[in-house]
């Protein structure tokens, strides 16, 4: 079996190594990571959808789901959604996590632009109009909770109180140009983010702390808007319980370190 099969455009496609299969060009694509979202994926793509076409891109849009070999009735719903030319349905074999799944979407993707969102409506598809309208003006445009206006909802305070502590910890360590470092609801230019060049792995979203400190050397133009995150209401959680917490705080904090020493060292 090969490692990646790609359907969309009324085509299917397989292959080992990954790349951008369809010679098409699109204004903006929105790469959306699955794994065992069979409650919120049909409802997230027909939201996408719904919200995409308010804005000026209406006409020329992508939504590429990227499955990581889900368990459940994901991967034959993405199947089905793909057979309309506007979804892509990208599957991965083997669970391969999270940066992966953004970067191979990012790979596959035919805009100009791109929009990477969650699949369990903790990423409102109400804000995207806000988010694109400013695509054209900036290189990336990050939905963040941490600026006025912003904010969490459906996380206990222990859980919440940790993350905004521990995105304030990273931004200050890493020298950030963003306040919310740990989120997946951005919109890039894609050449400009082709020029990105990460240097170490990313077990969940901690690639995002890195993201930004490049985007700082390559004099990213950033904006960012706020957004209310809503805890899932379907499916479960890929962080896992809380006892993995703990672990993914030192994840995410040896990574802002890396980057500050290097820094301190002047390798940038």
């Amino acid at each position: 079996m090969r490692n990646y099969v790609c359907i969309g455009y009324g085509k299917k496609i397989e292959f080992d190594k990954i790349g951008a299969p369809f010679n098409i060009i699109k204004k903006i694509s929105v790469v959306i990571p699955t794994y065992n979202e069979e409650e919120n994926v049909n409802r997230i793509v027909n939201a996408v959808k719904y919200n995409l076409n308010k804005t000026q891109f209406k006409d020329s849009y992508e939504i590429i789901v990227v499955d990581d070999n889900s368990k459940d009735k994901t991967p034959e719903i993405i199947d089905k959604l793909a057979k309309k030319n506007k979804v892509i349905a990208l599957h991965r074999y083997g669970k391969r996590g999270l940066f992966s799944a953004v970067n191979d979407g990012i790979s596959v993707a035919n805009g100009k632009y791109v929009l990477t969102m969650d699949a369990d409506f903790s990423h409102p598809p109400e804000i995207i109009p806000q988010i694109v309208k400013n695509a054209e003006k900036y290189d990336a445009v990050v939905a963040s909770r941490y600026i006025r206006g912003g904010g969490v909802k459906g996380v206990n305070l222990f859980r919440r109180t940790g993350s905004v502590v521990l995105n304030l910890l990273c931004v200050l360590i890493a020298g950030l140009p963003v306040s919310d470092c740990g989120g997946q609801f951005r919109l890039f230019n894609k050449d400009k983010y082709s020029k990105i060049k990460y240097k170490y792995g990313s077990y969940f979203a901690e690639y995002g702390i890195e993201l930004f400190f490049r985007a700082k050397q390559l004099k990213f133009r950033i904006k960012e808007i706020p957004f209310v995150y809503e805890f899932r209401e379907r499916g479960s959680s890929k962080m896992g319980n809380l006892k993995k917490l703990p672990v993914l705080g030192i994840r995410y904090l040896r990574t802002a370190l890396k980057l500050r020493m290097e820094k301190l060292r002047g390798e940038v």
